[in-house]
């Protein structure tokens, strides 16, 4: 029988599946070089303060390329709840570069814009335009991520470790496409013409109670 899983936690078997489904697109829309990643206890303790505060993580690129490949980073900044909402707007300072070693950059935040403002380039397939995969990545790669409370308590907190590493993974699911009226198959498959895709999955959004959810 499989242990329980932590809040926040990710099965096993999904873990390697997103593994698995990020090698692939090594081959295809991701030509980045990923150097490790990390978030320091210490830095975690000054971005979610007394208030626990939530972490977001904004990606970056490099100035400098490697073999002449761009080279991924990342920044974090403290967010807080705005309102009564689901809205976490982010404090301007302090910020940190997740490094090794993590770097303070709260007196050099222009590098720190226009370091995100290159990988932006890179998503929305401006930096390598000719290449015919590039312009997919913005439907893949995200700009940044907002952790929750419970995974990084979990780690520095209850398990007390001094490091996070952020890795990366891709998960995939089987969306509707809905189109007016019938389509021929080649037109679905070239992308021409309308689609639809505003379903909410099942789960998270489903009824519990329905005869028809067994």
């Amino acid at each position: 029988m499989s242990s329980k899983l932590k809040r926040d936690q990710i099965p096993p078997v999904e873990a390697r599946n997103w593994r698995k489904n990020f090698n692939e697109e090594k081959e295809k829309t991701f030509n980045l070089v990923v150097p490790r990643i990390i978030l320091e206890k210490d830095t975690y303790l000054k971005l979610a303060g007394e208030n626990e505060n939530r972490v977001r993580i904004y990606l970056a690129l490099e100035e400098e390329k490697q073999n002449g490949k761009n080279v991924l980073c990342a920044f974090a900044v403290s967010a807080f709840l705005l309102g009564s909402g689901d809205v976490y707007a982010d404090y301007e300072t302090p910020v940190f570069k997740l490094e090794e070693k993590n770097v303070d950059y709260s007196n050099n935040t222009q590098a720190v814009i226009d370091s995100i403002r290159r990988y932006r380039k890179w998503r929305s397939g401006e930096i390598d335009a000719e290449d015919a995969e590039a312009k997919v990545r913005q439907y893949i790669y995200p700009n940044a991520y907002l952790l929750t409370k419970f995974e990084l308590h979990e780690i520095f907190i209850t398990q007390s470790q001094t490091e996070a590493e952020i890795d990366f993974g891709v998960s995939k699911v089987l969306n509707t496409m809905i189109y007016p009226g019938i389509m021929e198959e080649a037109s679905k498959n070239d992308g021409s013409g309308e689609v639809f895709d505003v379903a909410g999955l099942c789960p998270p959004f489903c009824d519990e109670r329905s005869i028809y959810n067994t």
